[in-house]
């Protein structure tokens, strides 16, 4: 009976030690390279397709016109919101000389063409949306957009490339040892934000005349800052691998 008793002692000392260990491993997340996928939400982006691309500097010198994007039908409302995100972009990233906002819908690229030459510009971007789901922050969302550059006086494409991202939330589990309330994703405006600057800075890159993008591989190799953890940006040292086309 003695012996009974003390391995009982033993086996309730034994698990509170592993109570103790268990509600301390939170803390060591800290020294991880990533945080587990049951915390964080999984956000997956490309890769892009490019189907049609120029590496012709002299377009750089050239105005672009801005139309709006087309969208499934079902999701006709968030036309201008996602084309205003582009538009941002391509106002920030500057891969032309400038860019003009034509509100005008369009039915057809002749069509196209006339607005986007009433408004003096030599090229035109014409975007379509083949993808859009938007499940809040506790679902998955995510966005496809295919981008076409057109020459306005030929109506011919220039440069034609597709691009997706992704976020996925993290599992919802019911174990003791592990969050039940995972981290929210972002939302669907962050994921168009996020693919506009990839798509707008791959549009750069292949704009760039030879010796700047030689410059740009040097200095991005012998870059020693770490990686910006924001929205794509150039001027924040190497970028993220999200960003990267």
């Amino acid at each position: 009976m003695i012996s009974q008793k003390r391995w009982w002692k033993k086996f309730f000392l034994a698990l509170g030690f592993g109570a103790i260990i268990l509600a301390g491993t939170p803390g060591c997340e800290a020294v991880w390279d990533h945080e587990p996928y049951l915390s964080q939400p999984k956000i997956h982006a490309g890769p892009q397709e490019v189907f049609l691309k120029t590496e012709n500097p002299s377009l750089r010198g050239l105005r672009l016109a801005l139309l709006p994007f087309r969208v499934p039908a079902q999701v006709t409302d968030v036309s201008y919101s996602i084309t205003e995100v582009f538009h941002r972009q391509l106002l920030e990233k500057r891969p032309f000389l400038g860019v003009v906002r034509i509100h005008q819908y369009y039915n057809s690229i002749a069509e196209a063409q006339k607005l986007a030459k009433e408004q003096g510009a030599q090229l035109m971007v014409l975007g379509e949306v083949p993808y859009f789901i938007d499940s809040g922050t506790a679902g998955k969302s995510g966005i496809q957009v295919d981008l076409r550059v057109v020459d306005v006086s030929t109506g011919q494409t220039v440069w034609y490339l597709s691009d997706n991202i992704l976020a996925q939330p993290a599992p919802m589990m019911d174990l003791w040892v592990t969050e039940t309330k995972p981290k929210p994703s972002p939302s669907v405006y962050f994921l168009v934000d996020t693919l506009a600057a990839r798509m707008t800075l791959a549009l750069v890159r292949d704009l760039q005349p030879t010796e700047a993008k030689a410059m740009a591989q040097s200095t991005r190799s012998g870059s020693q800052k770490p990686a910006s953890q924001g929205i794509c940006n150039p001027n924040e040292g190497d970028l993220p691998e999200i960003c990267r086309p």
